[in-house]
């Protein structure tokens, strides 16, 4: 479960996308992709729709310079990743 201390405010409605989508094995991800669903892709495109640029803004903060990201920037991250392969 992802702490919603460790998330910015405007992305707490996401942790639960962020716990079913952000895997953050590469290869684990690429076979839950292949796996989904026509409603799950449009899931996942969707919120790279609404959320992108300021998913960036977290993402590209300073927490990108950690060397011990917090389990739930790793998967936010790991999410986009998933969106932008999906």
């Amino acid at each position: 479960m992802l702490d919603p201390a460790n998330v910015p405010a405007e992305f707490h409605q996401l942790i639960p996308l962020a716990e079913k989508y952000g895997i953050s094995d590469d290869g684990y991800r690429l076979e839950m992709l292949a796996a989904l669903d026509g409603s799950e892709r449009s899931e996942l495109a969707e919120f790279l729709s609404d959320y992108d640029d300021a998913l960036d803004s977290w993402l590209a903060g300073p927490e990108a310079e950690s060397p011990e990201p917090s389990a739930e920037y790793i998967a936010f991250s790991c999410l986009r990743m998933a969106a932008d392969d999906s």
